[in-house]
């Protein structure tokens, strides 16, 4: 279980001072995924093993190409790379620039990490069962996800066998979440895509996507302008049990599809 957008921090030497606007700071929580660890982070109690990252994917989104950035005399510029150095409207979000040799720096420290322990991971299920599932968790925003409920991307098919997906489609569908798969700008990132290998390496791979206005009583609109001011938004209690519960039924019932796919 990979959680890529977990962390809602900033790197630790990070400071209010090292913004352009002192509300920037925000950027940290409200770039992360909303209540993912509340969705994923006791998945481990239930027979699945969680890598998630400590600090924002605006210092570093390991679900992006590690070379997805650009750059001009020395400095990086980027709006939704691996790194964010800039808003949507190209304004800078700290008041000093990134260079090269320090965003090379902090992906050797937190992105090169990430890979190797995912790839350590899925070689050592694949040496005990033949095969491997990785399914990388996220909730999405509600502003870009809009009224899908839950999506699923395999890459149009690409990364995971179809019986796969399908089993988890339906346990969501069951519990009364509309579910979508393959839905453009969610049909899976670089970490599905890097390790999601059925036929080469029986690696199987699914980005699951939870629309974080489910988790949430606060709407679309309020909820942007509250994380803006510093807010955190109130829970939707019941629906996060909801959720994971389809969660805790998805690890259980996977391993026995994925045995009977690879019997032969």
């Amino acid at each position: 279980m990979s959680v890529p957008h977990y962390g809602t921090q900033p790197l630790p030497h990070i400071t209010r001072d090292d913004y352009r606007e002192p509300w920037f700071e925000t950027f940290a929580y409200g770039f992360a995924d909303t209540f993912v660890g509340d969705l994923y982070g006791d998945l481990h109690e239930h027979g699945a093993t969680v890598l998630a990252t400590p600090f924002s994917r605006m210092f570093v989104d390991v679900n992006r190409r590690r070379d997805d950035f650009e750059h001009q005399d020395g400095e990086v510029r980027s709006r939704r790379g691996v790194v964010r150095t800039h808003t949507m409207r190209e304004a800078p979000i700290f008041s000093r620039p990134l260079g090269l040799a320090d965003l090379e720096a902090r992906l050797q420290t937190l992105y090169d990490p990430y890979y190797s322990a995912l790839e350590h991971l899925l070689t050592e299920l694949r040496q005990a069962y033949g095969y491997a599932m990785l399914l990388d968790g996220h909730t999405g925003s509600p502003r870009r996800m809009k009224d899908h409920q839950v999506i699923i991307g395999t890459r149009q098919d690409a990364t995971c066998a179809p019986e796969l997906a399908a089993t988890v489609a339906a346990i969501f569908t069951r519990h009364g979440f509309e579910v979508h798969e393959n839905v453009s700008g969610y049909a899976g990132g670089n970490i599905v895509t890097t390790y999601g290998q059925p036929q080469s390496r029986r690696v199987h791979a699914i980005q699951l996507e939870i629309n974080a206005s489910l988790l949430m009583t606060t709407s679309r609109e309020e909820f942007i302008a509250q994380v803006s001011r510093g807010g955190v938004p109130e829970k939707a209690e019941a629906n996060i049990v909801r959720v994971r519960e389809c969660l805790r039924e998805v690890l259980a019932a996977l391993p026995s599809v994925l045995a009977s796919l690879h019997a032969s």
